[in-house]
């Protein structure tokens, strides 16, 4: 079985550079309850650059939630300032700095960027030029 909350930790440790502001640096700890206790994810970002260890230490920003919710964040199926304005998660530190970092997160299934429907739609506009026929 897939491990959304361990395939995300993977996937922003290979892409930060991608996915975050180079400008960025600090450190997040996600405090994750289980049944059989607490997991803990330490993320320490540098200009962009992401490492990701199991080390339970202090950091600019500590994130505390339950396994479950975060693997719903993992996917994409919830967002994280959704789950934190509904008391799902806490954060102790800075707050900015995981606003910052939820650019790592996925958007939800199902959404796509406008962006993409307006090249679509230039797109569309250009080869009906080329065929001679109005958009």
């Amino acid at each position: 079985m897939a491990d959304p909350t361990a395939e995300f930790f993977a996937r922003v440790e290979q892409h930060g550079p991608e996915l975050l502001p180079t400008a960025s640096r600090g450190t997040i700890r996600f405090d994750l309850q289980r049944d059989d206790g607490a997991e803990h994810w330490f993320v320490a970002i540098n200009r962009g650059n992401v490492l990701v260890s199991h080390e339970e230490r202090e950091a600019d920003c500590v994130v505390a939630t339950d396994r479950g919710l975060f693997d719903r964040l993992a996917t994409g199926e919830t967002q994280v300032l959704a789950a934190y304005n509904r008391n799902e998660l806490t954060v102790r530190g800075s707050l900015a700095l995981l606003l910052m970092f939820r650019r790592a997160f996925p958007s939800p299934p199902g959404t796509r960027d406008p962006r993409e429907r307006i090249r679509e739609r230039f797109a569309a506009r250009r080869v009906a030029r080329e065929r001679g026929q109005r958009p």
